[in-house]
């Protein structure tokens, strides 16, 4: 079988005795638990959902060489990109035996150039892919990581973010509360009211993902005329492509002030580093919310955030521009 050029790897890939066994666990299941339920179906992509889901959606979309968490080695693709710590050091491992010729890591395996138990040093990476330009600085001190960062974000479903045609907007606003405490998130609440709109409250976290489905994001940024963000930081911002895919535009909190994660304080760099003047605007003190908002509300018409997704930050696109990352770096 020809070898793909490149594969996506977040599962790691069993042993022959390991997939052995759980084929005749498969097998003998029923007759040993006659009646039972199946059990839970894994996660169609492994990892982190919303990275990985892009990158291969994208991939299959333009047809790119590649095969997405094969069962065996002889099935690796001579490139991998590996965006989970356990399939890159399974990866790291096949490179040093020369099994596969090129390795790709980010941007979800580690924030901090030392975190994960240092997984980004591992030698045998070639390429360190981060989420926005502003990320770089985490490794400011670590010139080696510097020299193989690429900046590349990923997508979104523009099929599922999609707004209904027609939908009422002049009401409602969401506001998604990702950082801040709870006296800014009701003073913007105020603001909003104040502009003439019902604030709907979404409650995020960084490093949280199970507060709300995306069903009920969807629902309410379909109603919505406007989106206020607030976040201490965002490396890429899915969530406020997802708002623009529905054609939404967003004013975002941008404090650029001290920020935690994992238990480190740092300096953001950025709440929106992707937002354009077509997608929407950046505010800092809550004096400035309400000019800003006014003013969004009086030129909808200037703003275009689902046509800058489109031509901008589909599945498509994105992973088209990982792609050749990737083949570049082979080639250079």
């Amino acid at each position: 079988m020809r070898r793909p050029f490149l594969t996506v790897l977040t599962a790691p890939i069993p042993t022959t005795p390991r997939r052995l066994y759980r084929g005749v666990r498969r097998a003998i299941r029923p007759l040993v638990k006659p009646g039972a339920p199946p059990p839970p179906q894994p996660s169609p992509y492994p990892g982190h959902y919303a990275l990985v889901r892009s990158v291969v959606e994208g991939l299959r979309a333009i047809g790119a060489d590649f095969n997405f968490n094969p069962r065996r080695v002889s099935e690796l693709g001579r490139a991998v990109y590996a965006p989970e710590n356990a399939s890159l050091r399974q990866a790291a491992e096949l490179k040093r035996r020369g099994r596969i010729e090129y390795l790709v890591a980010g941007p979800v395996n580690a924030l901090f150039a030392d975190e994960s138990d240092r997984v980004l040093f591992t030698p045998e990476i070639d390429r360190l892919i981060v989420a926005s330009e502003w990320v770089k600085d985490f490794y400011r001190d670590a010139p080696g990581l510097l020299a193989k960062a690429r900046a590349c974000p990923c997508g979104v479903d523009a099929a599922f973010w999609t707004p209904t045609p027609a939908r009422p907007r002049a009401t409602t606003a969401v506001v998604y509360w990702k950082s801040g405490d709870d006296a800014l998130c009701e003073r913007v609440e105020a603001t909003v009211r104040g502009c003439g709109l019902e604030p709907r409250r979404v409650r995020s976290g960084h490093g949280e993902h199970d507060r709300f489905t995306r069903d009920t994001l969807r629902g309410l940024l379909d109603e919505a005329a406007i989106g206020v963000f607030l976040s201490a930081f965002e490396t890429q911002g899915i969530a406020l492509a997802e708002a623009w895919s529905m054609d939404v535009p967003t004013l975002v909190w941008d404090p650029r002030a001290e920020a935690m994660w994992a238990g480190r304080t740092f300096t953001a760099g950025s709440s929106a580093p992707y937002l354009t003047p077509a997608t929407g605007r950046l505010w800092q003190s809550i004096d400035e919310l309400e000019p800003i908002l006014r003013g969004a509300l009086a030129d909808r018409a200037a703003f275009h955030p689902r046509q800058w997704v489109l031509d901008h930050m589909t599945d498509a696109i994105c992973s088209a521009a990982l792609y050749a990352i990737i083949r570049e770096g082979m080639i250079g």
